[in-house]
């Protein structure tokens, strides 16, 4: 879990007991998934801090990127209750009380992501299979194989306000597959060399 090295020292701050007490945790814990699954914040924000305003704000903010990511990288509640115990020395019982939280909002802060963007599927999975043709009556020599595709892609659906799953399939021969190839490698370098230039 190196992604979040980064959040590990401002995790941290929430051991400190008169700093966040366990009201106050709670509260911000309910305010993360409000506001992550798409909702207003339950709590008003001035009623959160105690004496330093900026390190709960830090701790807040580290709340919020880390369920994020947790959600995204589909951790189990298991990973996150070591990760916040031992990593960023948590008590096991505000640990419990976040992840138990996260079960219960995993799906809502799925679909929420999902829905950042655009509204175009993205690939999730593809099976494929290979078929060859040995005689037809049509003609006497095949071309080769021909590759039947099926690509999986995620979209949020707004009727059933949850993610649906779309296949998209197609059939093409080994150089259509060749080609098709060709302009995905061309296509991700193209984005690395925008992202180098933007960094």
């Amino acid at each position: 879990m190196k992604i979040f090295e980064n959040y590990k020292s401002s995790l941290s701050i929430s051991r400190n007991i008169t700093l966040i007490t366990d009201d106050i945790f709670k509260k911000i814990i309910e305010n993360c998934f409000s506001f992550l699954t798409e909702k207003k914040e339950i709590h008003s924000t001035s009623n959160l801090y105690k004496s330093k305003p900026d390190v709960t704000k830090e701790f807040y903010a580290a709340l919020l990127a880390v369920t994020a990511e947790f959600a995204r990288k589909n951790v189990s509640k298991e990973e996150i209750i070591k990760y916040l115990t031992s990593n960023c020395g948590l008590p096991s019982d505000r640990a419990d009380l976040y992840a138990q939280n996260f079960e219960k909002e995993r799906t809502k802060i799925e679909i929420s992501l999902l829905n950042i963007g655009s509204s175009l599927p993205h690939v999730s999975d593809i099976k494929w299979k290979i078929d060859h043709i040995v005689k037809s009556s049509e003609m006497d020599s095949s071309e080769g194989p021909l590759f039947r595709i099926c690509l999986i892609a995620e979209q949020y659906d707004n009727e059933n306000e949850n993610k649906a799953l779309k296949n998209i399939h197609f059939t093409c021969n080994s150089v259509e597959l060749l080609d098709l190839i060709y302009k995905l490698k061309d296509a991700l370098r193209h984005c690395n060399n925008l992202t180098h230039r933007v960094f």
